[in-house]
């Protein structure tokens, strides 16, 4: 039956309305769901990169020339492999990729070891001659 019409009454309303609850229990309510929607968005964070080299980064590796050492930086560091290669056609991309890699914003950081640096300066200076 629908509720307009046919044979409900008033009395038959707590059927279809809630009744008020006391502003202590809506605070409690609210709370709790509050709680419940923070651990929700905990799950939901952003992924963490590949620690492995992916399919096409292997690709791109085996494509560039032998003179650009990459070993250094495949074997410790292939997620920044996986980065840059997906990068590789972006002129803009690329070129902030290599600066936040190499040059110290922050103040204080270690750094690289100094075959993963060298891999990715002769990197950098393989890719500007192709693109300048």
């Amino acid at each position: 039956m629908s509720f307009y019409g046919g044979k409900k009454r008033w009395s038959d309303m707590h059927e279809v309305v809630q009744p008020i609850s006391p502003p202590a229990q809506v605070a409690k309510a609210a709370a709790s769901h509050a709680s419940a929607s923070t651990n929700e968005w905990a799950s939901m964070r952003k992924a963490q990169p590949a620690d492995y080299l992916l399919p096409q980064s292997t690709r791109w590796l085996v494509a560039l020339p032998p003179e650009v050492p990459t070993h250094s930086l495949a074997m410790r560091y292939p997620r920044i492999v996986n980065l840059i290669a997906s990068q590789w056609d972006d002129r803009h991309g690329l070129s902030k990729l290599f600066d936040d890699l190499l040059i110290d914003r922050r103040g204080g950081r270690a750094g690289f070891p100094p075959s993963v640096r060298h891999d990715l300066l002769r990197m950098r200076e393989f890719w500007y001659s192709r693109h300048s």
